[in-house]
Order: C-alpha cells, then sequence, then structure tokens
C-alpha cells in the first residue's frame, strides 16, 4: 500500500512586497504577519520569494505543505500504476526484439 505524501502547494492568497515591507517599520511588519498568523493558524504556510518575467522581477507567494488529500492521492497512485505497466510492457518487448536478434544472429553465425 502507498504512503499519502507531502505536497507542496500555491495558496490563492496574494501578497504584495509593498503592502508587507516598503516602507514599514519593524512594529508594522510584525502587526500585517499577525494577520497571517491567525488566518492559517495550525497549518504549515510559509512565504516563498518567486521571479517574474525577463527583468527578475520579484513576487512573494504563500505556499502550504500538506499531506496529499483522497483526490490527489487516488490520482497519483492510478497515474503510477500506469506508468509502471507501461514500464513493464516496454521491457518485455526491448527483451523479445534482443531475443529475436541474438536468434538471427545465432543462425547467421552458427557455422561459421
Amino acid at each position: 500500500m502507498s504512503k499519502r505524501k507531502i505536497v507542496d502547494v500555491k495558496l490563492d492568497e496574494y501578497v504584495d512586497f509593498y503592502d508587507v515591507l516598503n516602507l514599514k517599520t519593524p512594529a508594522e511588519v510584525v502587526q500585517a504577519m499577525d494577520y497571517y498568523l491567525k488566518e492559517y493558524a495550525g497549518r504549515d504556510v510559509y512565504f516563498s520569494v518567486e521571479t517574474y518575467g525577463y527583468d527578475g522581477g520579484k513576487e512573494l507567494t504563500l505556499r502550504e505543505r500538506r499531506e496529499e488529500n483522497d483526490k490527489e492521492f487516488a490520482k497519483r497512485t492510478a497515474e503510477e500504476k500506469k506508468a509502471r505497466a507501461v514500464k513493464k510492457e516496454s521491457k518485455a518487448l526491448k527483451e523479445a526484439k534482443e531475443r529475436a536478434e541474438y536468434l538471427r544472429l545465432k543462425k547467421k553465425f552458427e557455422n561459421v
């Protein structure tokens, strides 16, 4: 039985650098962060700085680490099962081709 994995997902909350940090005192930054502490209490939520565009723009995103839900787990296990079947089938096909090549060469060079 497969175990549930921890997934890292981007939350839909928009966080603006300027609203949080620009020209703010440390007390004001802590006050702004207090909102996130209350809103996401008990969840593994963190900030991530991501770049975008060609000029190196930065975006502050809110991400969460959590255990995958039933739907995600079922989808992942089905994909893994399908990938194992494809790998097994391709391995059998490769072995059959190699065996045919071996038999052809054996027949060709048997009397040499």
